[in-house]
């Protein structure tokens, strides 16, 4: 597969995963120091969901940049993604693993831009006023790992839906090449 094929594949999740950026730029729902333990609950919670169905539909989303007539297209992808994970569960498990993998690593980026870059500090007008947040959020730090963490999930998203969209086609020339029975 091209390096075209990839961006073009990234670029429509970049596109298509932009509710899950939506989420990582609201402190409240993604860390404990900017609001409730009841908003973390709840924005981890769409975290999850949001990951669960970009990596669902990371292979429709490579098929909106990257179709190919008659094998690869927004309407027949995700029949398309069943049938490779049929007959090809190991090599789309690796492709599975591979993303979470890759996610995992985006993971720990952040967490490093968090710790070079830190985005939350100690309020020293607590001391004086309880009524005052313990902590200070600085969104620009902020948003810097949210777009790192977002930027490495669409990575992973990408990566996936490359690959089935990859197998899928094997899958395909192989039928073609293959003499009748």
């Amino acid at each position: 597969m091209n390096l075209r094929t990839f961006a073009r594949t990234w670029l429509a999740c970049l596109i298509g995963c932009l509710p899950l950026l939506a989420l990582l730029l609201v402190p409240q729902l993604m860390r404990s120091r900017a609001g409730s333990e009841q908003l973390l609950i709840i924005g981890t919670g769409l975290l999850l969901i949001l990951l669960t169905a970009a990596f669902a539909f990371a292979p429709l989303m490579a098929a909106w940049f990257a179709p190919v007539r008659g094998s690869w297209e927004p309407q027949t992808a995700l029949r398309a993604t069943t049938v490779v994970w049929r007959h090809r569960r190991r090599s789309a498990t690796i492709a599975l693993l591979a993303g979470i993998a890759m996610y995992a690593g985006g993971q720990a980026a952040g967490y490093w831009i968090g710790s070079a870059v830190p985005y939350v500090t100690d309020n020293p007008e607590h001391l004086t006023d309880p009524s005052q947040p313990l902590w200070l959020i600085h969104y620009p730090a902020y948003v810097l790992q949210a777009m790192a963490l977002y930027l490495a999930t669409t990575l992973a998203v990408a990566v996936y839906g490359w690959r089935i969209r990859a197998l899928n086609l094997q899958r395909a020339t192989a039928i073609m090449i293959a003499p009748p029975t």
